[in-house]
């Protein structure tokens, strides 16, 4: 439901956030708490969530942070039933942990594909087996919010497994769209372009890669993305985006 603003009225509600540590996570976890959400993050990084909490906490915000590594069964477990035991359930559930890797196929780190491909897809799929039969439980109604990426769709040299992982994603997202789809429960998959973040360093970008990129032309920010995840939850219930393909507005190519 949307306030007179627009804005959507998340009092009540609660969101799981994975990846919450920085960039597009950390972007969307305070969005949500700035709305009214109840707020439980999860990352490997337990200190960098652990001072979003606090740092939201003082401004009034609920929020729960939980170490988390999505590649483990058990720690997801653990994350969805704290998360539930602490709020009562879930209504808006974003599997938001990844990272990207370029490097050609017969160059690239073996184990480093593997990390990534496992968080990722494997991630996403256990936060998803785990998490969505709350949002189902509370038969009001609620949000699954997949992160894909432009490089789901158009694939670039260096890019074989992160595109794989996102285009993998994509088909995550489909499947579960139509599963849910009589069940009262939204599944909307962003695509963003390029997103100034953290992540362009872990992921091999070299220096000045996006001025490039975007012909000097601005990119998208991470608060760019949470401010579209806020409009696509002020929608009304029975209107859904199910893929959302958002770009820099310089971003003439993959």
């Amino acid at each position: 439901m949307a306030t007179p603003g627009g804005s959507p009225d998340l009092r009540g509600k609660v969101a799981l956030v994975t990846g919450a540590s920085s960039g597009i996570g950390e972007a969307l976890t305070r969005a949500l708490a700035g709305q009214g959400a109840r707020v439980a993050i999860a990352a490997r990084r337990g200190e960098r969530i652990q001072a979003l909490a606090n740092v939201l906490r003082a401004a009034g915000a609920e929020v729960l942070a939980i170490p988390t590594d999505v590649t483990d069964e058990a720690a997801v477990q653990a994350l969805i039933s704290q998360t539930v035991a602490h709020f009562g359930g879930i209504d808006i559930l974003i599997p938001n942990a990844g990272f990207g890797y370029r490097a050609p196929i017969v160059e690239g780190d073996t184990a480093r594909w593997k990390t990534m491909l496992d968080t990722n897809v494997y991630g996403v799929l256990l936060t998803l087996h785990y998490g969505v039969p709350h949002i189902v439980a509370r038969g009001g109604g609620g949000d699954v919010i997949l992160l894909g990426s432009v490089a789901g769709r158009t694939i670039t040299t260096r890019g074989a497994a992160y595109s794989a992982s996102k285009a993998a994603v994509r088909a995550i997202s489909e499947a579960l769209r139509q599963e849910m789809s009589r069940k009262n429960v939204r599944v909307t998959l962003l695509e963003p372009g390029v997103v100034a973040s953290e992540f362009q360093a872990v992921a091999d970008y070299p220096p000045g890669f996006i001025d490039t990129w975007l012909g000097g032309t601005p990119p998208m920010l991470t608060a760019d993305i949470a401010a579209t995840v806020l409009d696509l939850l002020a929608l009304p219930p029975h209107v859904s985006l199910n893929e959302i393909l958002i770009l820099p507005t310089g971003q003439t190519n993959p």
